[in-house]
């Protein structure tokens, strides 16, 4: 009786311990594990498509730094037609309603469109 006792139930104690991490494994680690690889293997392509992405960030800088330009140069334009038309309405309003001196004003405030 001493050796039975003593043999059997470590044993099964052991046995029990390896199938619960048997089961562990199989039914959580493994759906887990798989799942996150099958993650990475759907993200893997959209993170090379972002390398590219980084070889045109440059011209794409260029381009936005262009368009400021572009930008700044029209708002000086339209300052400057602004002016124009202030000086413009500013002869008409003191030319008093004289169309030879309105026709004066035209000739010295010309505004394009």
């Amino acid at each position: 009786m001493i050796g039975a006792g003593t043999f059997i139930n470590p044993l099964l104690k052991v046995l029990t311990t390896v199938a619960i991490l048997v089961a562990v494994y199989f039914l959580i680690l493994r759906p887990i594990l798989d799942t996150t690889e099958n993650a990475f293997e759907t993200v893997a392509p959209a993170l090379r498509g972002l390398e590219g992405l980084q070889e045109a960030t440059p011209g794409a800088q260029r381009a936005a730094e262009r368009a400021a330009r572009i930008q700044g140069r029209q708002a000086d334009a339209s300052a400057a037609r602004t002016k124009a038309a202030s000086r413009l309405l500013g002869c008409i309003t003191d030319a008093g309603g004289d169309v030879a001196e309105i026709n004066r004003c035209n000739q010295r405030f010309p505004v394009s469109p």
